[in-house]
């Protein structure tokens, strides 16, 4: 149980995706943290700032539902504080945030953030003012610089066009993870088994940044366990009777009943474009040669 004014040493952002560069702020937190008697956390909103402020939802690498659980999984952070961007907030002054936010609020002894992030209104709010305004209030303050890989900038917006494209090698890179998509298993049409290849079921969150339509070698964590599988993502076009685009594991060498449980699902390679079959044999045999490539491809890994 968290003290409710105890200081803290906050790492400031969005953490869409919790990339490589979200990584070093955090690192950063826990140390500065450790060394204060602070608590580790990170500030974020509850919805990206730019959808509210252009009014055009922003695609999301991870989603709403399992932001915070992946920010604490891989930052090692004590907490995670969702702030809701409202009008009140994106119209403060960026001296008023710090102070009346982050300070105020919640005790900040000690504030991270990127040497690109923006903040308050507008963005006015720069990195190099936030370290004034620090100095002049007597907090600490670190301006992380930005993580490169192949001498590129790791970014959200990067690592979603990757996603968009399909690269979920070069995304996973850039993430230090593979792209996740999370949640509990739904009831399908069962149309798998009737082929001999069951399938679990999943939502695509509507927030997220969808891959291409296609199979794609995974793996499926389930209670902890990693398993492989030949994942589809789409419309199900051989079957098709309407909705929204769907998650659908095949997990290889698996047999047990994952109605009702949550699970996290991997996307490390794309292996081929959804498309129709002609009839339901036509779709077996493609999934098996499916099957036979994705073990390939993590055997070779």
């Amino acid at each position: 149980m968290i003290e409710k004014d105890a200081k803290r040493a906050i790492a400031l952002g969005f953490f869409d995706g919790v990339h490589c560069g979200h990584r070093a702020l955090m690192d950063m937190a826990v140390r500065r943290a450790k060394e204060n008697g602070a608590i580790s956390s990170v500030f974020t909103f509850d919805v990206h700032p730019d959808t509210v402020i252009t009014g055009n939802p922003v695609p999301l690498i991870t989603s709403n539902a399992d932001r915070g659980a992946e920010i604490r999984a891989l930052g090692g952070v004590d907490e995670v504080i969702f702030a809701r961007f409202d009008d009140h907030l994106r119209n403060m002054d960026w001296r008023d945030f710090i102070h009346t936010m982050l300070v105020e609020k919640f005790h900040a002894c000690w504030i991270i953030t990127g040497e690109n992030n923006s903040f308050g209104y507008r963005g006015l709010g720069r990195p190099e003012g936030l370290r004034q305004e620090c100095e002049k209030i007597g907090i600490g303050c670190d301006i992380i610089p930005s993580v490169r890989i192949d001498d590129v900038v790791v970014s959200s917006t990067y690592i979603r066009q990757q996603i968009a494209a399909g690269k979920m090698e070069r995304a996973r890179q850039f993430l230090g993870h593979p792209y996740t998509i999370a949640g509990v298993v739904q009831h399908g049409r069962r149309v798998g088994r009737t082929i001999g290849i069951p399938t679990v079921n999943l939502a695509l969150p509507e927030e997220m940044q969808a891959p291409p339509f296609g199979v794609y070698a995974s793996r499926v964590i389930v209670d902890g366990e990693a398993h492989l599988a030949a994942t589809n993502i789409g419309l199900r076009p051989t079957f098709r009777d309407g909705g929204a685009p769907t998650v659908e594991p095949h997990i290889l060498d698996y047999d047990g009943d994952l109605y009702g449980k949550f699970i996290r699902v991997e996307l490390y390679h794309f292996v081929r474009p959804e498309r129709k079959f002609s009839d339901p044999e036509q779709l077996r045999q493609s999934i098996a040669q499916d099957i036979a490539e994705i073990r390939g491809y993590f055997a070779g890994m």
